[in-house]
């Protein structure tokens, strides 16, 4: 399944902002950290992934600033890739994995 690459569409894109944060992460730790802090509702939410546009996996979605706002990163657990939509899944591209994961 090939995903378009994610782009930041500049200086104030809070999605990119998180998701630059979350791929330059120093240590599961802190990768761990910042997930905590994006959970949706503050509780997590499993990213089901009904619509099959990624492969299967343990995902999770989290909020970019707030449940009003369509941007979402969605995190396989699994393997640690990095998903991002700024249109509530009707795009998803790919936005990398932490610099600490081999």
């Amino acid at each position: 399944m090939e995903l378009i690459k994610f782009k930041s569409k500049g200086r104030n894109d809070l999605l990119a902002s998180s998701i630059e944060s979350l791929v330059n992460s120093h240590s599961q730790n802190a990768f761990y950290f910042l997930i905590s802090q994006q959970l949706r509702g503050g509780k997590g939410k499993t990213y089901k992934n009904f619509d099959k546009k990624l492969s299967s996996g343990n995902y999770q979605e989290l909020e970019v600033n707030g449940s009003q706002d369509s941007r979402r990163i969605i995190v396989d657990m699994s393997n640690f890739d990095i998903f991002a939509t700024r249109d509530h899944y009707k795009t998803i591209s790919y936005a990398g994995k932490p610099r600490w994961v081999n």
